[in-house]
Parts: structure tokens; C-alpha cells; sequence
């Protein structure tokens, strides 16, 4: 019983750590990389700048359809947002779990006997936090 108690408390302090992020020190010396510049280094922090455009590709594929498409389309953020790995913050020194950030909700709907209209594809991404 004690290995079972052991590993289950090690797991358990293992993923409380996973929900800080990594310290200050360490995310202040890493090095900045703006999009759509290519990272460096193995370690950085990735900027999206707002009112600066950013390139999306929508895929559509399949077996069930006689042809594939691919889209570019391009949009911009309102806020500067800093990415490392799953951390997100908006001034490089305030960090939360991306998910308390920004929400991102997807919704597709096929043209149907209940809605025999186009079908639409419906992406909505939201700011979760104010400054």
C-alpha cells in the first residue's frame, strides 16, 4: 500500500507544479520572438503583436467530400499576446494557463432537413481577462 500512496502523492505534487509557471528569472532571459519570425533557440517566448496581421490557413478535407480547399485567410489581435508553451500573458511579465487568456469556441454547421441553408463555419475567439 505505501508505493501506491507514494507514487499517487508524487503525482499529485507533480502536477501542482505543472500549474505555476515557470519563474519570472527564467522567462526574463529568455529571448523574444515576434511572429512570423522563426525561433532561434529551443527555449523562447513567442509575441502575436496586435494590429499586426496574422495568417491562418482553414483546411477542409476528407473522404466524404469530392474536393479539398484550403483558405488563407489573415486577422490581427486587439492585445499583444506572449506565448510560452502553455502560458500566455500580455505585457511578458503577468503570466496565466493560455486557457484563462483568451477562449476559443468552434461551431460548424452542414447544410441539413433542419437547416437548409449554407453551411457555416463559426470561430470565436474571445479576450478572457482585462488589463
Amino acid at each position: 500500500m505505501k508505493p501506491i500512496t507514494t507514487s499517487l502523492l508524487l503525482s499529485c505534487m507533480l502536477v501542482g507544479c505543472a500549474s505555476f509557471p515557470p519563474s519570472a528569472k527564467k522567462l526574463a532571459a529568455l529571448p523574444i520572438v515576434t511572429y512570423p519570425d522563426k525561433p532561434a533557440s529551443a527555449d523562447y517566448i513567442y509575441k502575436l503583436p496586435a494590429g499586426k496581421p496574422i495568417d491562418l490557413s482553414l483546411i477542409i478535407d476528407g473522404s466524404a467530400l469530392n474536393q479539398n480547399i484550403r483558405q488563407s485567410l489573415s486577422t490581427s489581435l486587439v492585445h499583444d499576446i506572449y506565448l510560452h508553451k502553455y502560458w500566455a500573458s500580455e505585457d511578458a511579465r503577468h503570466w496565466v494557463n493560455a486557457r484563462e487568456l483568451i477562449s476559443i469556441n468552434f461551431n460548424m454547421v452542414l447544410p441539413s432537413y433542419e437547416t437548409p441553408n449554407p453551411g457555416e463555419i463559426h470561430l470565436t475567439v474571445n479576450h478572457k481577462l482585462s488589463k
